[in-house]
Formats: structure tokens, sequence, C-alpha cells
């Protein structure tokens, strides 16, 4: 009785519980002023969850934030989240000897409650939390069928293909008593042109015995996967629900045996890889498993594929799989047949490992191409903290050793008795690997681990601690503690523990009921903030440090149990339990650039004399501001015969990357953009410079108009020829600051700034891809590393202003003599001719061409890098 509590001292330590709330939230945006200021490389995270919500954590670069709202509008009828959970006084006691006690309500969502930084409904919120009217996510049955993989694909359709991010991890995971909550979690990362171009498919293996497949059916992909199912795993297409999934497939090939979760879905996996990287060149990115049913055990393993079959990525895959039930499975080493004595003396030697062998009951089935029993001290667990991750980065560490790099790792978890041994848990951890070149391979690792360990459920309260697995490279530990105590209040408990290199205590993370009262078996499976620590760590490190790169993501949630009573009294209540694992890769610098925001207001009538072969009918009508189309086959011919026919063995000054030149350039993708506003500008200029130079035909023409005959007539009126000396021009960049130009073209005041103006401070175009690629880069820390990019420009020439010397020769252009200056140093030192503008207005930039150097066959290495710029700096695009 003593500890009873009044209604009236219960509203009061509440009413100063949220003051205090609100005092931290205000200090931290504070605190976290500083770094928000930087965006070197821009990350996202957006989570669907099954409960009804859609959360989103990461900087509004871009205007991607209003991009989003408008989708999850149109497209899944979502509406911004304006309620939440809150905790009040109950109105009645819990008993008559208990006093009263907090208790979540409905509320209104005030911006320190929020654990996210956007967050929306997929229907209306009833009284108790509970999202109604929810069309959007979709389940059936007690084998887990649902459409969240679905959505996943039309959600990152949406932010690659129109938007241009970088998908670069999806992980699903699976919350409640039967797992059946669901959520994914995608994380996206710096926009690159050639996500508009590039489609993707997922393809869901579930262990129930069935295969869906979702996203863009792009070169018959669709068609070569069932003809691969049928053959590899006697699969048989069946009927798909369209609302669920594209097609499904079901089969018999997945396998399980024992009560510790052995499977063969880790081997049908790498055989899936192969079949996709090798056979019909997608690139892997990314994969991760889930854990459905009451005890976990039935897995499901999710990949994504992207078909850039232009960008080189390693073609190698292995598979190691850390089981803390005793055991290290290997899969892919037919990839590896020159790694496996390695590996196999690090698993005996370095982890003291013994060859598996197999009990009597066991079938000859092999699950997995390596196996190994533990040692008894490989693998450690207290309570949920374990130290897979460390082990991890040991082996990463390894097999970098040899040309392999870490390339996606995943985590999850089976409990083989939920009702006699609820916190028996066996944790899992899935690390992919890829041949690589030693400079990635070796490049040092870094993992970080966000957790909460519930320690009571009366209320569900829980510990929340930060692990650091990893080398102290360039002082990033002394760095990160300073983050941590400073913004996340954390405190150092442990250096050098069994199980990671720091650990830290926080009570910064946060966590919320799915709905009033909760599942009584299962507590706190709403709402947390781990996603927005995680992405305050990602800027931290990414944007912050600036000298490492985000490569996996992953989530993991469990269930720690409490029991009370015996027989048929005994009641075991579960409190979720949520981690986040955080590797990153180390890099000696890199420009890290994205895609300006296209926001062309329509024109709001036809441009004047739009080019015949326009595709968008807005655009052609003008009711469209913008629109990038990828460039067709006989395009993309031309764009090689410009670089092929233009190419010249000559280096000058101004190539200062420090690379040798490419004996080749070779183009792998372009866009062409159809710009109104632009255009119509552009065809005026046109109209006077063909008034201007009537009755003069001694143009001068570029060696562009030669090699690429195909591309060359676009130039020509077929009933009044060219009048204006129309012509295609080059100007290299790199990927992202060309898709800039095209959508707002050049600056005068701004062109040539980084190299120079020898003629005067215009907008300077070459004619030969050699002089282009002089000021050409790639944009690091992507996935299209070493992937240059060069602008061709249709320019309104007419007469030339021809010099060999340099100097100011703006007013002869400016004053109408002339349409723009071509400076000869072909002529005068034998190097190039470059062709100088000085309206703005004469050059529509029409094709990004993204291309990669190429000597004696190969793909050439990249250059050394500057560092990454400052937001600021990259603001100001390129021109």
């Amino acid at each position: 009785m003593g500890d009873c509590q009044t209604k009236e001292q219960v509203t009061e330590r509440l009413e100063a519980e949220e003051e205090q709330l609100k005092r931290d939230f205000e200090l931290s945006l504070e605190a976290l002023k500083e770094c928000d200021q930087l965006t070197r490389v821009p990350h996202l995270l957006i989570e669907i969850r099954s409960l009804g919500f859609v959360e989103i954590q990461g900087k509004d670069t871009g205007g991607i934030y209003q991009k989003l709202d408008s989708w999850l509008k149109q497209h899944w009828r979502a509406t911004e989240k304006t309620q939440d959970l809150i905790l009040k006084c109950a109105e009645e006691q819990t008993c008559g000897c208990c006093g009263f006690a907090p208790e979540f309500a409905v509320g209104t969502l005030e911006p320190h409650h929020a654990l996210c930084d956007k967050s929306y409904t997929l229907g209306e919120m009833s009284a108790d939390g509970k999202v109604l009217s929810n069309h959007t996510y979709k389940n059936r049955g007690s084998e887990g069928e649902n459409n969240m993989g679905k959505l996943t694909m039309q959600l990152a359709q949406f932010l690659t293909n129109e938007c241009g991010w970088t998908l670069q991890v999806c992980d699903s995971g699976n919350l409640g008593w039967q797992g059946d909550t669901r959520e994914q979690q995608m994380k996206f990362k710096a926009p690159h042109p050639l996500n508009l171009i590039a489609p993707l498919v997922m393809i869901e293996l579930r262990q129930v015995g069935y295969i869906e497949l979702n996203g863009q059916d792009k070169d018959g992909i669709y068609s070569k996967l069932g003809g691969f199912f049928q053959t590899a795993w006697q699969a048989s297409e069946v009927e798909a629900d369209p609302e669920y999934c594209d097609r499904k497939f079901q089969t018999s090939a997945f396998k399980s045996r024992g009560s510790e979760g052995e499977n063969n879905m880790g081997q049908r996996t790498m055989e899936l890889v192969d079949f996709m990287v090798k056979q019909c060149q997608w690139t892997m990115v990314t994969c991760n498993t889930g854990n459905f049913g009451r005890k976990g055990d039935q897995r499901e393993q999710q990949l994504v594929f992207r078909n850039d079959e232009f960008v080189q990525h390693g073609v190698d895959h292995i598979m190691v799989e850390l089981r803390t039930a005793g055991y290290v499975e290997i899969n892919g080493m037919h990839d590896a047949q020159d790694l496996q004595p390695e590996l196999m003396r690090f698993m005996v030697q370095q982890w003291r490992c013994k060859e598996y062998q197999k009990y009597t009951w066991e079938d000859t089935e092999k699950y997995c191409d390596l196996k190994y029993t533990a040692a008894e001290d490989l693998f450690t667990c207290e309570g949920l903290t374990n130290n897979l991750g460390k082990r991890t980065i040991e082996l990463a560490d390894f097999l970098a050793q040899h040309g392999w790099a870490l390339l996606l790792c995943n985590g999850g978890s089976v409990t083989p008795e939920p009702n006699t041994e609820p916190n028996r848990i066996i944790r899992e951890q899935q690390v992919k690997f890829t041949r690589t070149t030693p400079e990635k391979a070796k490049a040092p690792l870094l993992m970080i681990e966000l957790r909460t360990v519930p320690y009571t459920d009366r209320p569900p309260s829980w510990h929340g601690y930060i692990e650091i697995c990893g080398r102290d490279t360039n002082g990033v530990h002394g760095h990160l503690d300073r983050f941590i105590t400073q913004y996340m209040q954390g405190n150092c408990i442990s250096r050098a523990a069994g199980h990671c290199d720091l650990m830290y205590q926080t009570s910064k993370f946060r966590k919320k009921p799915s709905c009033f009262g909760d599942d009584r078996s299962c507590y706190m499976t709403g709402e947390s903030n781990i996603g927005k620590w995680t992405m305050r760590l990602c800027d931290f490190m990414v944007d912050h440090l600036g000298e490492w790169d985000l490569i996996v993501c992953n989530s993991d949630n469990l269930n720690r149990s409490f029991t009370y009573g015996q027989g048929l009294d005994k009641k075991i209540n579960s409190v979720t339990a949520r981690e986040m694992q955080l590797v990153f890769r180390h890099k000696t610098g890199g420009r890290g650039v994205f895609m300006s925001s296209s926001n062309a207001a329509p024109l709001g009538r036809p441009p004047l004399q739009p080019p015949p072969y326009w595709q968008e009918p807005g655009c052609i009508d003008g009711t469209v501001g913008h629109k990038l189309v990828p460039g067709s086959p006989d395009e993309l011919s031309w764009m090689q015969e410009v670089l092929d026919g233009t190419f010249k063995n000559k280096v000058t000054r101004d190539r200062k990357d420090g690379q040798p030149l490419a004996d080749r350039f070779v183009a792998v993708q372009c866009v062409r953009s159809e710009h109104p506003g632009l255009w119509d500008r552009f065809a005026e200029r046109r109209r006077l410079v063909a008034a201007a130079c009537r009755g003069f035909g001694d143009f001068v023409e570029p060696k562009t108009m030669a090699a690429a005959p195909g591309l060359a007539q676009r130039c020509v009126h077929a009933a009044v020829g060219n009048p204006a000396n129309q012509a295609y021009l080059l100007h290299g960049t790199n990927p992202t600051s060309a898709v800039a130009i095209l959508q707002n073209s050049f600056t005068v005041d701004f062109a040539g700034k980084s190299a120079g103006t020898m003629f005067g401070p215009g907008v300077y175009l070459a004619e030969s891809s050699t002089k282009a690629d002089e000021y050409a880069r790639d944009d690091a820390g992507g996935e299209y590393d070493g992937l240059y990019a060069l602008l061709v420009c249709k320019a309104v020439l007419g007469r030339s202003y021809v010099t060999e010397k340099a100097g100011d020769f703006r007013d002869q252009v400016l004053s109408g003599e002339c349409g723009h200056v071509l400076g000869d140093r072909e002529k005068a030192v034998g190097t190039f001719r470059e062709f100088i503008f000085f309206h703005e207005a004469s050059i529509y930039p029409e094709y990004a061409v993204f291309y990669r150097r190429e000597k004696d066959g190969k793909v050439m290495a990249r250059p050394e890098r500057e560092l990454a710029p400052t937001m600021m700096e990259m603001e100001d695009v390129e021109a």
C-alpha cells in the first residue's frame, strides 16, 4: 500500500516527464544542427509496417519528402499521421489496492512525441490506436502469405526509376507472438541518373514451398526465371493473385531438418544468385531473411536484383552463415576454389572449428557446401547480447586478404521451444561476400549495433546499448565516442569486451505499443526511434567524418519473455527487443554527389517546333515541365560513334586526375532530355541566328557531325536544311551533374569555372570525346563507381569567330557578328578545337551519356579523388 499513488500524483509525474521530454527534444535539435548542415551522400530510410503505417527517416534532400508525400497519398491513400499513443493516468485503479498507474491512450501527435521524421497512416486510426480500413497491406492464411514484397517494389520503382535514388538495402522483420506482424525497411542512398533506367525485380523464396516475383519484367526475366525454377528446382507455376505478387511458383526444393533450424535456404539462395548474376547479368542489390511463425522456423528469403549489366560488378559470391546453435555453414564455393584451402585453414586453426560429422539419423542430402561444428566459445550469447557482429568483422578481415569484400549481412533468429524455453533463442547471421579489387577488399570495416534489451514487462522497460566492432581507423572510435556521449547521452561501460570492442549504454532508444492495451502476450510491437538514430549515425559517419560509406544496414526483432505461474496457470508475456546493425567501409576520399530536384514548371503551351522524335505527349503540348527518356538502341549506337569517331590520342594540361589516357571510351547507356522550356528558348535563338546568317554558307562543321551521320541528321530540316548551322558538341562532367544540366542547362556566369576561361567566360564545348573526357568525373560512393559522363548538346553555331590565341572574345559574339568563338588550339599547338558560347539559349543539353574508360580492352582503375564537398558546394551544381 505504501507504493500506491493517487491519480493526482500519477498525473503530476507524467506532466513532469512530458516537460522533460520537450526539453530533451529541443536540446537534441540544437545539438544536432551542426551535423545536419552537411550532406555529401544523402540517405533515406522508409519503413512499411503491416499495422498500417509508413515511416520516413533522413534529410529532405532534393525535395524528396514532397515527392513521397504525393506518391503515398495518390497510390496508397495514405494520410499524414496526426494522432499518436501517449501516456496518461488511467481513469480507474488497476485493482482496489494498487492505486493508479499510467496507460497509453490516443492523443495529438506533438513534435517531441514523434519517433521518426515523417509518418503516415494507411487508414483511419481508431480510439485504441489501431489503423482501420487498411486496404494497402494484405495477408491471409497460416503460411505467411502477404503483399509486403509487392508494396516494397512499388515504392522502390518510384524512388529509383522516377526519382533516381539508389536502392541499397531491403530488410524484412517479423514481430509479435506469431511473427505475423511484418515490417519492411528500405534504405536508399545518393541518387544517380542510371537508376532512372535500371529496373528492379524481387524474388521471394518461402520455405513453405512458394516462390514469388515482383517488379519489372525487363528483357523477359520472368520467363528466364520460370525456366530456371522448373529445371533446377522442379517448380511449377501457379496462379498468382495480382494483389499479392506478379508471378508465383510452387516447389518442394526448400528443405529443413532437426529442431535447431537447419535448412537449405542459403544453398538455394546462392544457386539463384549465380543464375541471375552470371547468366542474366543482373546485379544482386540486397538479400535478407525473415522468420515467420511462433518458432520463427518458417524461413523467408528476399532477394532484389537490378538490371545494369553494363556495370562490371563482381560475379563471384559466397555466403557464410554463423549459427549460435554451434555451426558455420558455407555456400558458393564453386566460385571460390582458390579460396577454399585458406578458408578451411581459417576455420580450423583460427576459429578452432571441426569439420561437421553428420548424425546417423540424418539423410545424405547436403544443405550446404561446407559445414563446421563451432568451438564451444566461438559464439557467445548473454541474454540477447551476442558476438556475431564481432565474428562477422573477423571473417571479413580474413577474406579481405584474399580479395573478397563484404557485400551484405543480415540476422535472424529461431526459438525452438517457445512454450517451455521462450528465451532460448538461436541467433543466425548470413554474411555475403563478393570477389573484388584489392583496394576495395582491404578497406577497413566498422560495425555499429544498436540494441534494446528488455528487463521487465511491468511496465515494459529496457536498456539501450550501442556496440562497436572494428579497427580504430583514423581515430574513428574517438569520433564516435564524442557523438554518442554528446548527442545520445551514452556512457561507455566497456572497452574490449568479449563480444565487441566498445560498448555504450544510452536511454535515448524509445519504443511504443502497437495499440492501446497492446497484445498482452507481446508488448511494444509499435513504433520505435531506432531508425531515426540509425540515420543520425549514418549522417555522422558519411557526411560529418566524410570518409566512410554505409554498405550494410539490417534490423532484427526478438522477444524477451517473462514467465508467471505454473502448469495451467502459466502465462508468458514478451517485450519486443529491437536491434539494428550498420556496417561502414572506409574510403580514402570521394566526391559525394546527389541529383538535384527537377522542378521545371510546365511551359503552358506547346514549345516552338519540338523535335519530331519526342515521345512524351506532355512535353509536346507543354503541360509537363521536363522528362528524361531512356536512349534507344539507335541513339546509344550513335553515342558510341561519337566517342569513337572523335577520339584523339592527345593529352593536355587540363587532364588533372593523374590517369593515363584511355584508348577507348565505351558508352553503356544514355538518356535524352525532353524539356519544353529550354527547347523553346533554343528554337527561338535558332530562328534569330538563321535570319542573321541568311546568305552565308561558309560554316565550320564540328567533327561530331561526320562521326555519327544518323545523329547529325537531327540537325537538318527536310525542307530548309541547316540554316543556323546546328551541330552536336560535347561537355564532360560527372553523371549527377550531367542530369542537373539537362534539367537546368548551363549558366554563362559559372561556365568553365572548373578548368579556366582561355577564350572568355562562356560555356565551353568540345568536338572531341578525348577533350570532353578531360573534365569528366565519376560519382564516388555510389553503385556506379567508375562510370563517367558527358553531355551531347545540340548547339546553334551560326558563324564562327576563329582564333588561335587566348583572350576574351565575348564581344565578337555578343555584338551579333558571330554565333560563337572557335578556339583553334589544334592548329596552334596540335591539341583540340573548342567552341565557346555566350548565349545560354544557344545550347540545348539533349543527351547524357554514361561511359567507362578502357585501356587494352580492360576497364581502367579509378583515380584518387578529392574529399567530398559540403552541402553548400554541392548545391552549386557544376556547369
